[in-house]
């Protein structure tokens, strides 16, 4: 019989999913990065000097080398704008910018003889955000909580992307190989957007159901859409059947009201 004292080893093997390093870069594609700061340094030489590649070859050895979350500096700035950019084009719901609202009811009864109204926006991926923008999108979320002068029902939620904007827009095709170049195209769409999700947010504001309830509860709610305003997030008041499906969603509605 072995002793107690015998002691056994095992090896683990080596991660199959490493990325793969190449020298002091990261990969591959993270040295081409440098080599392309470095030739734009090259291209600089004739003008300044040999000094001029200095710079340019430092500036891309941090843009390839360094990490953050996992992430190199070019990809977070890359991700920030394309944020900035899907903010200004896109608003949360899915609709255009320009786009009116629905005409119809601006509040309804919910249960307890109160009137409510309905704020829906989507959320801020602070990740992508700078540390300073974080903070100071923290602290605006906070100051805003605590200056709530009334009931506040906030519910936050995911909801897989809808593929129809992504889908082409265009007449019925002319011919087999049209028809099947678009239905190949709406598979990859849908193949892409299949894990994708969005964030929803409702934001339910009730009163006493009265004259006086009523007038303060657009007081509130002119509020909350400027605070989101300030977020940076576009929100928009829900009415008439978008008003009822989702206060029937959430169950605040009372049983049986039409």
């Amino acid at each position: 019989m072995p002793e107690e004292s015998e002691s056994w080893t095992v090896a683990i093997p080596r991660p199959v999913d490493r990325r793969l390093h190449l020298g002091p870069f990261p990969s591959a594609r993270d040295a081409l990065k440098f080599a392309g700061f470095a030739a734009a340094g090259l291209v600089a030489m004739p003008l300044a000097g040999p000094v001029a590649i200095v710079p340019f070859a430092a500036l891309g050895f941090v843009v390839a080398v360094h990490r953050r979350d996992g992430r190199s500096l070019d990809e977070r700035v890359t991700g920030y704008l394309g944020w900035r950019w899907r903010r200004r084009t896109r608003r949360p719901g899915g609709r255009g910018a320009g786009r009116p609202t629905r005409a119809g009811a601006r509040t309804m009864r919910v249960v307890g003889a109160r009137v409510a109204a309905v704020v829906r926006t989507g959320g801020v991926p602070v990740q992508y955000l700078p540390p300073a923008d974080a903070r100071a999108l923290f602290e605006l979320a906070r100051r805003w909580l605590a200056a709530l002068d009334g009931p506040l029902y906030l519910v936050a939620r995911a909801e897989s992307v809808d593929p129809g904007p992504f889908r082409p827009v265009a007449p019925p095709a002319s011919g087999p190989a049209e028809s099947l170049a678009r239905a190949g195209y709406s598979d990859v769409v849908q193949l892409l957007l299949r894990r994708r999700r969005v964030r929803r947010v409702a934001l339910v504001l009730w009163e006493p159901a009265d004259p006086a309830g009523a007038a303060r509860l657009e007081v509130r709610l002119a509020a909350t859409l400027e605070a989101l305003r300030t977020f940076g997030v576009a929100a928009d008041r829900l009415t008439g059947s978008d008003l009822r499906s989702e206060l029937d969603r959430l169950d605040l509605r009372p049983p049986g009201s039409a």
